[in-house]
């Protein structure tokens, strides 16, 4: 059986206007008997929308394309994350309400009709660690390589026409077939 673990972290940035820019960092990791096989991490910026659920989705989403890319779309799954909404809106036990929310579910129940077998299961922060881990060493990295989304005065650096729609950051992931995956939103 192969599990999927993810998690999001969002990071209001420091900013005047009512624009409320954000971070949402990801990370997720497959393994398939007690074995590990890949991992991915990474952050991208929203200036109007993004959130936890958004972060946490943004996790769930490059799991599940890593998922199809190692071929495990007819075995069984069993997807872990800390973040109950996710996991009841996924299963279609709670609605989803805010349109870039309901995006990012689209996009993954998109996905998931490639895998034939899915088991969701809610699991505790503390026994979701590791995807936390590499969560929040998204949010490192782009802390230490990209200091200006932190500066106190952010709008200096992004102007009007850069803030449009979900900004790709960082993202890495290792595979064990070819070593990368790209990672796509549309």
């Amino acid at each position: 059986m192969y599990i999927l673990q993810f998690d999001g972290l969002f990071r209001r940035l420091p900013a005047e206007s009512d624009e409320y820019p954000g971070i949402m960092c990801f990370g997720w990791l497959i393994c398939r008997d007690d074995t590990f096989l890949a991992q991915g991490y990474g952050g991208f910026a929203h200036w109007k929308l993004a959130t936890s659920n958004g972060a946490e989705y943004l996790a769930l989403i490059a799991g599940l394309e890593a998922l199809i890319e190692l071929k495990a779309t007819n075995e069984p799954v069993l997807i872990q994350g800390d973040a109950r909404t996710i996991i009841d809106q996924m299963q279609s036990r709670v609605l989803t309400h805010s349109p870039r929310v309901q995006q990012f579910r689209r996009k993954a129940r998109k996905l998931c009709r490639d895998l034939t077998d899915i088991h969701w299961d809610w699991t505790p922060r503390r026994n979701n660690r590791n995807a936390d881990r590499l969560t929040r060493q998204a949010l490192d990295f782009i802390r230490s390589h990209n200091p200006s989304y932190f500066s106190p005065d952010i709008t200096r650096h992004f102007p009007p026409d850069s803030r449009k729609g979900l900004q790709p950051i960082y993202h890495e992931s290792t595979l064990p077939s070819n070593g990368r995956l790209s990672f796509t939103l549309n």
